[in-house]
């Protein structure tokens, strides 16, 4: 996961410090999670339950809920954003489908001075106030 400001920051820091030139690094949070344990925490969020896991294909389970999308923006008064910028649905399949663990390593840029860090479920749940605040989730 990288959040976008920590991505910002680590961008400007890569265009000004003198040990990040001419190099390339790979920025994320800095902190290990398994998605099967933000999941709970996730629901919990949310005041939902949690269930098993259910292999599906998010591309073709969201592929028409267009005018779901529509009604919940109107029922609840949510931003108008069309349905087909919510998410890149395959991305999404991608991501969700791994059947292993995937860890980002971001030590070559604190190896090189960026020590900025971000933890992951706080990330979801800032991003997740900030949309109940502006009325992009109910």
């Amino acid at each position: 996961m990288t959040d976008a400001g920590l991505l910002a920051k680590a961008t400007t820091w890569a265009a000004e410090a003198p040990k990040a030139a001419n190099e390339a690094f790979n920025i994320n949070n800095g902190d290990l999670f398994r998605w099967n344990e933000l999941w709970p925490e996730i629901a919990r969020y949310f005041e939902l339950e949690v269930a098993p896991p259910l292999p599906m294909s998010l591309d073709v389970i969201m592929s028409d809920k267009a005018a779901l999308w529509q009604k919940m923006q109107e029922k609840y008064q949510l931003t108008a954003i069309p349905y087909e910028q919510l998410s890149s649905w395959r991305f999404a399949d991608f991501v969700f489908s791994w059947d292993y663990d995937m860890f980002a390593d971001g030590s070559k840029a604190r190896r090189a001075g960026f020590h900025e860090y971000i933890d992951t479920k706080e990330m979801f749940f800032s991003i997740f106030d900030d949309f109940r605040q502006r009325r992009i989730i109910p």
